[in-house]
């Protein structure tokens, strides 16, 4: 992690998170959203890692803020909520952790490694895990909602 200045941080992944919407192909209406998304998400990964210096528990706050943040603009755009989740967690996506865990496979060198892909592997299922738990609180939230409504 670089020593960036926060603000650096999120114009940096904004326009990551714009070029993965643009590739994509979100509606144009949603490209300035989603950046935000992505760029809010990363600065607080970084935020929380720079406090706990843990990368599972600061990838899964970012997840968990850009699922709601995801949820929220979904409904204000009225499109899916996939069209913010997607490019807004790409900045989260450890590759650079799979690229040095394959080169370390390449050079035979296990346990690097083994300690470099179980890293890859709880970081991604930290992602994973935030994006999941408020994606069904959400969906459990409506279908509640619904049927009081229906009452």
């Amino acid at each position: 992690m670089t020593n960036m200045p926060l603000y650096l941080h999120f114009i940096c992944s904004f326009f990551a998170t714009v070029g993965f919407s643009v590739f994509f192909n979100s509606p144009k209406s949603t490209l300035i959203s989603s950046g935000f998304v992505g760029g809010v998400g990363w600065t607080v990964f970084c935020f929380f890692n720079q406090i706990t210096q843990n990368n599972i528990f600061s990838n899964f706050i970012a997840a968990v803020l850009v699922s709601y943040m995801s949820e929220l603009l979904a409904r204000k755009f009225k499109q899916p909520a996939i069209i913010f989740v997607i490019p807004g967690i790409i900045p989260l996506v450890p590759g650079l952790g799979m690229y040095n865990t394959m080169l370390y496979l390449v050079q035979k060198d296990y346990n690097n490694a083994i300690s470099k892909g179980a890293d890859v592997l709880f970081v991604g299922g930290a992602i994973s895990l935030g994006v999941l738990v408020v994606t069904s609180l959400v969906k459990t939230f409506n279908i509640i909602s619904k049927k009081k409504s229906a009452k």
